[in-house]
């Protein structure tokens, strides 16, 4: 009997190692969630001399992850292009400023669909996934 309870053990240790290894926690990195940012700006944005994006907290919201994109404006002009918030399980792009807007272009799409293959996620795992933007609920 205790060589059963024992074999039973090692198996179900086997299978919960298993399944979490079969389902890693999928995640967009830093490095790849400001490029997603960077995307998502317009090509005159995307032509600002010194254009950066830096990672920010924002303590409001765990979930995502913030930058904010700046460019070396002239003395009387604001040096902030705009703020950004990145869904790391999916790669979608939110303005953190304007409320529910998910920002969209051709070049965000191209890369959203490389990242999210390159993170193994399917449409229908995506679809799962998908949650509204850091602003739509405030």
């Amino acid at each position: 009997m205790r060589k059963i309870v024992g074999f039973l053990a090692v198996v179900c240790v086997y299978v919960s190692i298993a399944s979490a290894s079969d389902h890693p926690k999928r995640m967009v990195t830093p490095a790849q969630a400001k490029a997603l940012v960077l995307a998502s700006l317009t090509a005159e944005q995307k032509r600002l001399p010194r254009l950066g994006a830096e990672q920010y907290d924002d303590p409001n919201s765990s979930r995502f992850m913030f930058f904010s994109v700046t460019w070396a404006g002239a003395p009387n002009q604001s040096v902030v292009v705009g703020n950004y918030a990145v869904d790391p399980y999916t790669g979608d792009v939110w303005s953190a400023v304007v409320s529910c807007y998910e920002e969209s272009n051709r070049d965000l799409r191209a890369l959203q669909s490389r990242v999210r293959a390159a993170l193994g996620l399917s449409h229908s795992e995506y679809m799962r996934l998908k949650t509204k933007g850091p602003l739509c609920e405030r």
